[in-house]
């Protein structure tokens, strides 16, 4: 397969994963998929058999960038009371 693929959005913001990529994915009809989203770029990965494999990476990643903050000074800008 080339790395390289053209697909179209339809008029209803959809698009069709073709067969060559879906095979070298392991992409199979009822799959979940993870949308990565940056500017000019959208990356699909498929949800392995525990979703929340990718779900630490995706949180490990985010902490790594400084783009986490922690629960308890997030309440308190909130308002928002943990102990009670």
């Amino acid at each position: 397969m080339s790395d390289k693929l053209v697909v179209k959005v339809d008029s209803r913001g959809r698009i069709t994963i073709p067969k060559e990529a879906r095979k070298a994915a392991d992409i199979e009809s009822g799959d979940v998929l993870f949308m990565n989203l940056s500017p000019g770029r959208v990356e699909l990965t498929r949800a392995i058999e525990d979703p929340l494999v990718e779900l630490t990476a995706y949180a490990e990643s985010e902490y790594k960038k400084g783009n986490t903050q922690n629960l308890r000074d997030f309440a308190e800008e909130e308002g928002i009371k943990l102990d009670e």
